[in-house]
């Protein structure tokens, strides 16, 4: 795979999982948070995604360890999110200066998280050794808002937020997840995403940005996908693909436990390669037979094929049309112990 990826804007987003009780249509007892996307977004609008924007330079200053160090948090407590393997190129090469991007990467995320939707992923000095992922419950209301609209007109109100209120973010609760990549032949903006996972034990309170987010809900996987299939929401690839992912394990706690161990394997980058056929638009991904060993970030052609020649390993999602999507996984393993989907 080519690595230049300079056209490629850098982003990060959170797939937020809080417990909840068993509902009569799925055995999951947790809710994913997703929001949809304003019709007026000039990437994928009226979609349903993850939490999560692009980085902005107030993520990576200094001034946040100054920050952590007022309450106490020591940089070598940071460091140990620092990966040593499987270390895709977006969190390579940090600014001279400024935080490893392993730490502004979250930092955006929870920074986007708040701003869309008006849940701060933090800690304060009495938190310093509670393992538990927590959010400011205490801001609320009138003031809740103020504070959104103030990050979302000017990133670099997030620190002062977190001055405000005397806590810091908790970056220790973002798990690394995964990595994709949007394919060249997208004509409109284009990312490189940083997917990390948490988990919460009690669903929060929510309050979306009307100015950017339509739609706030919190879902099982099971029935985000159900609704996709009825067409009722509509789900982009990295976001159809990892709640079905997700159907894989239905508790919480199994899923809390598996982020936090898997976490220190790094990510894979899935950079779909799309083909189209006869049968619909495929979206090919890493370990399938068909996928390539290179992708050149400058071809925006998507070749067509009337079928797909066979293959004993596939790793694909086959569209038919915006809502219809279909997950096909056979012999396939995904790398850096993570799990595979199970096949629509």
């Amino acid at each position: 795979m080519k690595s230049n990826l300079k056209i490629w804007r850098e982003s990060a987003s959170v797939i937020l999982a809080a417990k909840s009780v068993f509902s009569q249509s799925s055995a999951t007892n947790y809710k994913i948070l997703c929001l949809k996307r304003s019709s007026k977004s000039e990437f994928m609008p009226g979609t349903y995604v993850f939490p999560g924007g692009s980085i902005s330079k107030s993520d990576s200053t200094i001034d946040w360890i100054r920050l952590y160090e007022k309450f106490g948090v020591h940089k070598e407590s940071l460091d140990d999110l620092k990966l040593t393997e499987n270390v895709p190129n977006v969190l390579q090469n940090s600014e001279e200066n400024g935080l490893p991007k392993y730490l502004s990467f979250r930092i955006c995320a929870i920074r986007e998280t708040f701003e869309e939707c008006g849940i701060l992923l933090c800690k304060t000095p009495k938190q310093n050794s509670d393992t538990n992922s927590n959010w400011a419950s205490f801001i609320g209301g009138h003031e809740l808002s103020t504070w959104q609209h103030k990050v979302h007109d000017d990133s670099r109100e997030f620190i002062n937020l977190c001055r405000h209120f005397e806590v810091y973010p908790d970056v220790w609760s973002l798990k690394n997840w995964s990595n994709w990549v949007t394919p060249p032949s997208y004509l409109t903006s284009k990312f490189n995403t940083i997917f990390f996972l948490a988990t919460l034990h009690q669903l929060p309170a929510v309050q979306k940005d009307e100015r950017e987010v339509q739609d706030l809900m919190w879902t099982t996987p099971d029935d985000c996908i159900e609704m996709n299939t009825q067409q009722t929401v509509l789900l982009p690839v990295p976001q159809f693909y990892e709640m079905s992912r997700l159907k894989t394990m239905p508790d919480i706690d199994i899923l809390s436990n598996f982020a936090a161990q898997r976490s220190k394997f790094g990510f894979e980058t899935y950079w779909p390669y799309r083909i189209k056929t006869e049968n619909g638009l495929y979206s090919i991904l890493p370990g399938d037979d068909l996928y390539p060993s290179e992708i050149d970030k400058n071809n925006t052609e998507i070749p067509h094929v009337p079928n797909l020649s066979d293959c004993a390993t596939k790793n694909r999602i086959l569209h038919k049309s915006e809502y219809s999507n279909i997950v096909k996984v056979e012999n396939f393993v995904p790398k850096c112990n993570h799990i595979a989907p199970k096949s629509s």
